[in-house]
């Protein structure tokens, strides 16, 4: 009888350790959200979003971003992300579909957390062409002419999208093109500011341009 009863508490004491074990085993990780638009806020389906990430090693992370997996959304613009624990020290998610800007989102992974929902939004492609050109500074100013340029209204969300500051030019030797990215279907505002011979000039005008398309700007001053 007390040989049943050694066994019987033998038992008990090796599926209590297994249970434990087993409460005590890291989830896997489950990245999920949806995809928008950044402009209108509709489901955009058949997004790539490819998850990059940092390796630790040795308690030390290498600080370049790794491409780990990826996947698509759905026509709701659904996506699921779900893979083994990593020892990762930063995630990046990047969006990807033919007629949109690519966006990216870096975020810190939580020790405690094994789910992370994160809803973005990937910006249709619209650009500005600039053609900046000095061309009458020769006789009418002089190697202290300044020309600033400025576009206003690009969505801060947008991480491929030019920025807001001002783009400065000085002297005679003027002459240059470059390109800036925006959201298309948003309002931008290009602003213009010319400093020659002590006085100062201002121009600006708004603009919104279709999914694809290219804003030709020249200014000749």
């Amino acid at each position: 009888m007390n040989r049943i009863k050694n066994i019987f508490f033998i038992a008990l004491i090796f599926s209590t350790f297994i249970i434990g074990t087993s409460s005590c085993k890291k989830e896997g990780n489950h990245i999920y959200g949806k995809i928008t638009d950044m402009s209108t806020g509709e489901a955009v389906g058949d997004v790539t979003v490819d998850l990059y990430l940092t390796k630790i090693s040795s308690g030390s992370f290498s600080g370049t971003f790794e491409k780990y997996m990826s996947t698509t959304t759905d026509a709701e613009g659904n996506y699921s992300l779900e893979f083994e624990p990593v020892a990762a020290g930063e995630y990046s998610l990047r969006l990807s579909k033919d007629g949109y800007h690519s966006n990216i989102t870096d975020f810190m992974p939580e020790e405690t957390a094994s789910e992370y929902e994160k809803n973005l939004a990937i910006p249709k492609a619209g650009y500005v062409k600039f053609k900046i050109h000095n061309a009458y500074g020769a006789y009418q100013g002089n190697e202290n002419d300044v020309a600033r340029i400025k576009v206003d209204g690009i969505n801060p969300l947008c991480s491929e999208c030019c920025s807001s500051d001002y783009y400065s030019f000085e002297g005679l030797n003027v002459n240059e093109e470059f390109v800036c990215n925006i959201v298309a279907g948003d309002e931008i505002t290009i602003n213009r500011y010319l400093v020659r011979n002590g006085n100062s000039e201002y121009k600006s005008r708004k603009y919104t341009c279709e999914q694809g398309d290219t804003i030709n700007y020249s200014w000749n001053y």
